[in-house]
Order: C-alpha cells, then sequence, then structure tokens
C-alpha cells in the first residue's frame, strides 16, 4: 500500500495510506478510520542522551492514543548513524526531517496493545558501540503498527574522554510569574511557597548545585513586608534563600522588561523608591535577625557586594518604630551590582548605552543571547565576554539555552529527556577551552523535578565542570563585537508611556496626602509589575493593562466636590455649605476655591480644610451678597495646598433674595410695634376702666377687676 508522509514538529514523521495525505499537516486533522492520526509516538536517548562507557544506548518510547479506537500491537525500529553530524544546523537539518544521513539499523522493540484514550512506553538499551569518535549523532525511531507508521528523529552523543579546560555557568531565574499589583499578596505568597508551590519548587531545585541565581527582589520585598504576618512557608522560603551560598544578582524589581524602557526613551532603568505603605508597623521584623541569616551566606565572587550596603538611614514609622529602608526590603542576600538581563532577542545597542550610562565603577553587564551578536561571539564558536561599543556583555548559548528551556518546561519524561539530549548534541560544538555560559530562562509553574534534572545536565555539558560568576569574570574579555538590533516591540513602550503619564498625575495628585507615597509608592510597583517579563506573551496582559488605566482613574476621581441643587440666599450674608467626597482610606488636606461669576456676591476666595478618610465633609463658605435681588453663579474648584488642581470645576446657580431680608425684617418690626401698640391701648383702657368707678362702689377689687 502507498503511505504518504508528513514531517511533524520535533522530529516526527506520520505516515498513513495515501487516501488521506491531504490532510495530513504537523498533525492530521482527520483521517480514516483505523490510522494512526491521533497517535503520538515519542523517542528520545535517556541520560542526557550521553551513551555509556560500555557502547549501550538508553533509549525510552512511548505511545499515546488519543481516539476511542484500540491501537493494535507494534513494533519500533531503532537506528542510528555511525559519523558525527558536522555541525549545529546539521543537528536541525536531521530533527526536521532536512537530511537524511546513513543510519544502521541497531535494534527493534515491541509495543503492546493501546487502549481507547491509553498509552504505553517502553525503555530499551541498544548497542551502539564503543569505538565512535566524540561528537552529536543521529537517532531515528520508527514504530509500525498495522493501521501506519510514525517516525521520530532525536540525536544522542558520544562523549569526549578529554577534560573541558572551560567551565560552564547555569544562571537560573526565580520569579514570581506575570503580576497587576505591586506585591505578591500574603495568600499568594502561602501558596507559591508551600511545598508544590513554583517559589518553593524554583528553590529546591538549585540546592546543592552550582547555579547562578537571578532572583527577583521584588519576592523579598513581598515576605519582608508582612513581617511577622508573613505566612510561616514564606518566612522559611526567605532564611532558606539567602542561607543558599549561590552566587546571584538581583533581576529588576518585578523582573520589568529593560528593552521597553528604553524604547519609552528613558535614560536610565525604572526603580522602586519606597514600599513603606505596605508595611504594618505592628509586624515589623527586627533587623539583626536577618543579619544574621544573611551572615551565612558568604560571596565566593570578588565582584559581589551585599546588597543594602550603604543604603539610606532607617525611616521612623508610627509610634516609633522603625521602619526598613528599600534595600533592606530588596535585599536578596550577597549578589553582584549592575548585572542586567533583558528578555531573549530584545537587546540592542542603545540599551546597552543605557544601562552603562549612569555607571560608577566597573562597568554593567548585560547578558545577550549568542544568537543576537554577529562576530567571534556567535553559538559555540567565540568568547563568553565581549565588548558591544564600549558596553560589557556576558553571551549566553542560545541554542543550548533553548533546548534547556523546553526541557525544563516539559511535562512528560520523555520530552525532557528529548530536550536534554538535544542541550548535550549542541554543547559538542562549543570550544572546549572557552568558559560556556547557559541560561534556564524564565519560565511558570515548572515542576521541581524538571527544573532540577535540567539544572543537573547543564551543569555538566559536554563535560564541562560547573562554574560560578568568578569563572565568567575570569575569562578573557573578548574582542568587540556587534549587537543585532532588538526585536521591535512598539506596544510594550507605548504602554509604558501611558503608565508614566499616569504616574505623574497620581503624583500630583498625592500632594493631597500628608505622605504622598502612600499611592506613589504602590502605582511605581504596580508599573515595574505590569512591566514584568513573565506577562511576554501572555493573553491576559491587555486586560491587565485596562484594568490598570481603570484604577488610576478611580484614584483621581476619589476626592470631588458634591453637586449640590442651586442655592437660594435669603440675605446679605449668610454661610452656604458644600459637601466635599473623598473615597480614599486617608484624610486629605484640600483648599475649596470659590468663584463668583458676576459682582452680585461676594465670597470668600478660599478656604482650607481636612477631608476625613472615606466619607463626605461640609465645607462653609461665607457669602455676600450686593444686589437685594438676581441670579448668580458660583464656580468651585478644589486644590491641593501646593496649588495642584483635584477633580474637575463644578458649577453651582445661585438665587439672590437680599430683599426679602428687609421685608422680613421690616414685617416683623411692623408685627412687634402693632403688639407693642396695642398692648400700651390696652393698658391704657383699663387705667380709664378704674377711675370711672366711683368710691362708693361697694364692688370688691377682685371683682372689678374681673370685669374690667
Amino acid at each position: 500500500m502507498a503511505l504518504a508522509v508528513a514531517v511533524l514538529a520535533g522530529g516526527a514523521v506520520w505516515a498513513a495510506p495515501a487516501a488521506s495525505a491531504g490532510a495530513a499537516t504537523e498533525r492530521p486533522a482527520a483521517a480514516p478510520d483505523g490510522s494512526l492520526a491521533r497517535v503520538d509516538f515519542r523517542a528520545a536517548a535517556r541520560a542526557d542522551g550521553v551513551v555509556r562507557s560500555d557502547g549501550r544506548l538508553l533509549v525510552s518510547l512511548s505511545v499515546t492514543n488519543a481516539a476511542q479506537d484500540v491501537v493494535e500491537p507494534g513494533t519500533v525500529e531503532l537506528a542510528v548513524s555511525r559519523t558525527p553530524l558536522t555541525s549545529r544546523k546539521a543537528v536541525e537539518a536531521w530533527t526536521s526531517g532536512d537530511s537524511s544521513p546513513a543510519l544502521r539499523r541497531v535494534g527493534t522493540e515491541t509495543i503492546g496493545t493501546v487502549g481507547p484514550y491509553g498509552s504505553a512506553s517502553a525503555s530499551t538499551a541498544v548497542e551502539v558501540g564503543d569505538d565512535l569518535a566524540p561528537g552529536a549523532y543521529a537517532l531515528r525511531a520508527t514504530y509500525r503498527s498495522p493501521a501506519g507508521e510514525i517516525e521520530r528523529r532525536s540525536v544522542w552523543v558520544v562523549p569526549d574522554d578529554a577534560p573541558a579546560a572551560g567551565r560552564v555557568a547555569v544562571i537560573v531565574p526565580v520569579t514570581a510569574g506575570p503580576l497587576s499589583e505591586g506585591l505578591l499578596t500574603s495568600d499568594e505568597l502561602a501558596t507559591l511557597t508551600a511545598e508544590g508551590g513554583s517559589l518553593r519548587a524554583q528553590l529546591d531545585a538549585v540546592r546543592g548545585t552550582s547555579a547562578i541565581l537571578a532572583v527577583d527582589p521584588a519576592i523579598a520585598a513581598a515576605i519582608r513586608v508582612l513581617g511577622t504576618a508573613a505566612p510561616e512557608t514564606a518566612q522559611t522560603w526567605l532564611a532558606d534563600l539567602l542561607a543558599l551560598p549561590n552566587d546571584r544578582f538581583a533581576l529588576q524589581f518585578g523582573d520589568a522588561d529593560l528593552a521597553a524602557q528604553y524604547a519609552a526613551g528613558l535614560s536610565e532603568p525604572l526603580t522602586v523608591e519606597t514600599l513603606s505603605s505596605y508595611i504594618d508597623p505592628a509586624t515589623v521584623v527586627d533587623a539583626e535577625a536577618e543579619e544574621d541569616a544573611d551572615a551565612q551566606a558568604s560571596p565566593d565572587d570578588a565582584g559581589s557586594t551585599t546588597a543594602g550596603a550603604g543604603s539610606p538611614s532607617p525611616t521612623p514609622g508610627p509610634d516609633g518604630v522603625v521602619l526598613p529602608t528599600i534595600d533592606e526590603l530588596l535585599d536578596i542576600g550577597a549578589a553582584r551590582d549592575d548585572v542586567f538581563w533583558p528578555a531573549a532577542g530584545t537587546a540592542e545597542p542603545g540599551l546597552l548605552e543605557m544601562l552603562s550610562g549612569g555607571a560608577e565603577g566597573s562597568l554593567p553587564l548585560t547578558l545577550v543571547p549568542s544568537d543576537t551578536i554577529a562576530g567571534s561571539s556567535k553559538a559555540g564558536d567565540g568568547q563568553t565576554r565581549a565588548d558591544v561599543g564600549g558596553a560589557q556583555v556576558l553571551v549566553y548559548d542560545s541554542d543550548v539555552t533553548t533546548a534547556l528551556r523546553r526541557a525544563s518546561n516539559a511535562v512528560s519524561t520523555i520530552d525532557r529527556d528529548e530536550a536534554l539530549a538535544t542541550a548535550s548534541a549542541f554543547a559538542t560544538f562549543t570550544d572546549a577551552d572557552v568558559p560556556l555560559l547557559v541560561t534556564i530562562d524564565r519560565g511558570r509553574d515548572r515542576s521541581e523535578e524538571a527544573l532540577r534534572a535540567t539544572i543537573r545536565t547543564a551543569a555538566s555539558l559536554d563535560g564541562r565542570e560547573p562554574g560560578g560568576m568568578m569563572a565568567l569574570m575570569a575569562s578573557p574579555n573578548g574582542d568587540e563585537v556587534s549587537l543585532a538590533a532588538g526585536t521591535d516591540d512598539d506596544a510594550r513602550a507605548r504602554t509604558l508611556e501611558r503608565f508614566l503619564a499616569g504616574e505623574e498625575k497620581l503624583a500630583a495628585f498625592a500632594t493631597i496626602l500628608e505622605d504622598p507615597t502612600l499611592i506613589t509608592g504602590p502605582e511605581r510597583a504596580r508599573v515595574l509589575q505590569l512591566l514584568g517579563n513573565g506577562w511576554r506573551g501572555n493573553d491576559e496582559w491587555s486586560v491587565a493593562v485596562a484594568t490598570h488605566a481603570t484604577d488610576t482613574q478611580a484614584t483621581l476621581d476619589a476626592v470631588s466636590i458634591v453637586r449640590s441643587p442651586d442655592i437660594n440666599l435669603l440675605g446679605a450674608s449668610a454661610p452656604l455649605a458644600f459637601s466635599v467626597r473623598n473615597d480614599l482610606p486617608w484624610p486629605v488636606s484640600l483648599v475649596l476655591a470659590v468663584e463668583p461669576r458676576d459682582p452680585r456676591i461676594v465670597v470668600q476666595d478660599t478656604t482650607a480644610f481636612t477631608a476625613g478618610a472615606a466619607q463626605a465633609t461640609r465645607v462653609d463658605v461665607p457669602v455676600e451678597a450686593r444686589v437685594g435681588n438676581g441670579d448668580s453663579s458660583l464656580s468651585l474648584q478644589l486644590w491641593s495646598p501646593s496649588l495642584v488642581k483635584i477633580g474637575g470645576s463644578v458649577t453651582i446657580d445661585v438665587a439672590v433674595r437680599a430683599e426679602w431680608e428687609t421685608i422680613g425684617v421690616v414685617v416683623m418690626s411692623v408685627l412687634v410695634a402693632t403688639f407693642i401698640i396695642l398692648g400700651l391701648i390696652r393698658t391704657v383702657v383699663r387705667i380709664r376702666r378704674r377711675r370711672r368707678v366711683a368710691p362708693s362702689d361697694p364692688a370688691p377689687a377682685t371683682e372689678a377687676t374681673t370685669h374690667g
């Protein structure tokens, strides 16, 4: 029967009856019943793809059936090349199905029946020989069943017995993933640092390794601001981080995107100046306790410095409590300063110039992938340190890093084996006399097992000994090379510009507070978190950005004048009452400016007052009328004590009826006069009546009084 063949991603080849050839793509969407269209076959060399000293190669096999039909038993034929692949391009050509080197069959393995939505796996050891030259070799596994066949291509490695002179340094990020708030919450920390949590897995994976840690300092700050109220697992996690002897450097707060900051026109990276608004003075931890923990970790790099050294003096908080400084909050232990790690492919010469612009003393180091370098630092063919227009860069191997990242993110063991074998194959093409720098690169929700296995493999690539920052800095500084233009991400730069415009408005608005950093501190933290590299490629980023814009406007609208109905001024002068709403959780200092639209009334121009937190406050403003009757209006505007407009202006109509007061006074005077006159008349009449009574009249006085 004729077969149609289509190459699958990752080196798999699918074969089915010719009738379904037109449906074959990366994964056949439609195929006749009984075909292998919904069967996934995987094969990979184990043990990092390295053949054993006895000439035997361990291979893992798996078959997964995603259909409701049973897959009948089949066999797997294994074949290998006897001649090493000549370059990395040759490796890529082989695994992508674009080359066909000579292969020799070395064994077969049987795979039993695979039920509906089931899977089957097997492991075998094949004899490939112990007389092969060091290098990377081709591996082909062909799965055949009555329904058709699937081919999977991979690689394996014969190691060089001569040890490599150059060490290998592995950089591992320690990050919390994308955030839209300034700091992790207590609940988030409890989840991430608990057993099985992402942060716990990352720290456990690097324990006992020589990995260089790239730590997001926002994680440490999130734990410290909670003080004694932080989850116990988070406190333990931070103590474990500080106790690790690994070399390390701090990422930017929130692992913020450096390239976007450069593209937005900034002259230096953004920083967080304060996080005091997150601190509850009642839970502040004694700084001496952490200093003892820091002392357990000793740097082995002459270029290392202790974070927090020379930091600003602590700030006294309420009740005399000394709040930790920003450097103390961000401390990640003994770390090397001025190391920057832009997202892969985003660095460009202008960014390196920006990062080096404010350097004091030694120049900053910027990590760049080798596939962006033109010159002698191309992948696997040059030095680890290089010079780009006067800026110092550390060049990490992009091909090996990509394979390691796939391995660390792999869900199945066999996928991890395949990625690690690829990394080992690429490493055979590196210069053994030059230090090799690789990274695991950023990722999310990686298991401890996958991450640890990846780090272990990376730390022994090509038979090298592991090294740290000292090994990198000890390597000779290479020649000047050129750096390709970074990936143009105009959308992120424009978004940052909007963030900064909003931040500027909030900074002006915050002048109504006794401590403006209650607003400006968390805002800068949120901006950097939203700029985090963890958001790259995340479809939810646009939603988070829109939510932040809505929250910013809500803050700016939190203080305003409550529009009232028209006012009747029934007098020449009287205080008018206005209401000011404050939705902020803090009291605010304001000035109410009132301006009449015409000269009919005179008002007090400004009235300073304090509006209570989360309430409406009444403000009385004295007003005088210059005319008896008429209609006028008042323009009301709130200002901060530093003369920043707060909210929009409000116009209130005033009906002046000052004559009504005069009329009322006249009427009241007439009424009072009338009553007085009537009283006088009544009194006179009484007196006259008494005089008309004869002296001999026996009527008693009381009776006379009664009748009078």
